[in-house]
């Protein structure tokens, strides 16, 4: 799971004009089975589209 910082943080670079596959390399995810794996490019979707962050 993308924690709220780490949304943030893709928010500030989505809004830089970064491109997804650049932003997706920057979080880790920090808990769970893939902890200290980069998100998928979805999953990063998922979280900056999702109305309880921001």
């Amino acid at each position: 799971m993308i924690d709220e910082d780490d949304v943030f943080l893709a928010r500030a670079l989505r809004d830089k004009g970064t491109p997804i596959p650049d932003i997706v390399r920057k979080p880790t995810i920090k808990t769970g089975k893939n902890t200290g794996q980069h998100p998928s490019v979805a999953s990063l979707y998922r979280a900056l589209a999702d109305k309880g962050f921001g």
